[in-house]
């Protein structure tokens, strides 16, 4: 069952922030989580980041694009954590604190998030079990997102603020499917909304596909959109119908998650 943005986003702790998600037809599930600008006054950036981590989140010249950078890594190693830890559930609470939280804190920062010839996030050490994990984040302002999922799948994942001078740009510079205006017609969403989610639909494709946005925005359209529940969307590609897609509209971001059933 597709879980709703509220359910993904309430607060937690962040030891617990983590959650599995079932897609269909996937043998486990993949491990969802959220990170946002407070969590950084309870854990700070240094204690979860590695030193190569922390010398690329210096080298922005803006504090705003380096918060984001440090908001995706700790969604990336709080859902990381949580796929190795699937098989503890007793496992201590995150805490900056001593004692086991300690522990946790070193657990995080065991996860070494690089990034590949293409800028895609790659999984360099940490202490999952196998079969390895691989991880997919996106971040906005204030607010970075994950999923960690086995290697061995193909998955993307991918969130916009919604915001209407960025709905104009997909507008004007992304070729747009028939199917795809056919769907922007009906009076289900904001045409902002609904052009942000056929964009973060496209660039979650993108990044399952590991070519993120190298790939030609043609060949990365949706065929149809259905909606499946109270925010939730569900959909397949025209050009790669082996995958799919749910998407989720929230208050202010709308964020999808691209994959291929087994």
């Amino acid at each position: 069952m597709m879980p709703d943005w509220q359910t993904l986003f309430a607060l937690r702790p962040l030891g617990s922030r983590a959650m599995g998600l079932t897609l269909p037809e996937l043998v486990g599930p993949v491990w969802f989580a959220s990170a946002n600008s407070a969590d950084l006054t309870e854990l700070p950036a240094d204690s979860f980041l590695t030193s190569v981590e922390s010398a690329r989140a210096s080298a922005f010249k803006f504090g705003q694009p380096r918060e984001n950078f440090t908001l995706g890594r700790l969604a990336g190693k709080l859902s990381l954590a949580a796929a190795a830890s699937a098989s503890a559930p007793r496992s201590p609470a995150l805490s900056p604190g001593g004692g086991e939280g300690e522990e946790r804190v070193r657990r995080l920062r065991s996860f070494k998030i690089e990034n590949g010839e293409r800028g895609e996030p790659v999984v360099r050490a940490g202490d999952l079990k196998s079969p390895a994990h691989a991880v997919s984040l996106s971040h906005v302002n204030g607010l970075g997102v994950a999923v960690a999922f086995p290697a061995r799948e193909r998955v993307g994942l991918d969130l916009e603020l919604i915001d209407a001078r960025r709905a104009e740009t997909v507008r004007k510079g992304v070729p747009l499917s028939a199917e795809e205006e056919d769907w922007l017609k009906t009076p289900l969403l904001p045409e902002a909304t609904a052009l942000l989610l056929l964009w973060t639909a496209r660039e979650s494709l993108g990044k399952a596909l590991g070519c993120g946005l190298a790939c030609k925005w043609e060949t990365l359209a949706l065929q149809r959109i259905e909606q499946v529940s109270e925010g939730g969307w569900s959909g397949i590609f025209l050009h790669h119908p082996q995958f799919r897609c749910w998407s989720w509209v929230g208050p202010e971001a709308v964020m999808s998650l691209a994959f291929t059933p087994a």
